[in-house]
């Protein structure tokens, strides 16, 4: 076991939420520089957010890593559960593609006849 993914205790996750408020700080700049015209400013409150978008991303794949090192039995379930919900989601999507689809197009035949 490597020794950060020992337990994987709630301090891990604290950077993922500073990085957050930090986004939503940044946004709320730009929107409001934005709003006074300020398009310069705009733009460099907006690339700040994108960069912490891209750290938030990259501490999201070193705590995924950490949770397979730790969990692997967890892993598995955690992928399980992915492909369950994706199958419901695409059966789900299927349906009403029946729904808004193919059953008006049948009833417009019926009325053409």
């Amino acid at each position: 076991m490597l020794p950060i993914a020992d337990q994987l205790p709630s301090a891990m996750y604290t950077p993922v939420v500073v990085l957050v408020v930090a986004y939503a700080l940044l946004s709320i700049l730009a929107g409001r520089a934005r709003s006074n015209d300020d398009r310069e400013q705009a733009d460099r409150f907006t690339n700040w957010a994108f960069l912490v978008v891209l750290v938030s991303a990259a501490y999201a794949l070193v705590l995924l890593m950490a949770s397979i090192f730790s969990y692997p039995s967890r892993f598995y379930d955690m992928l399980v559960i992915i492909i369950v919900i994706a199958a419901f989601f695409a059966l789900l999507l299927f349906a009403f593609f029946v729904l808004a689809e193919l059953i008006p197009r049948a009833l417009r035949r019926g009325d053409d006849r």
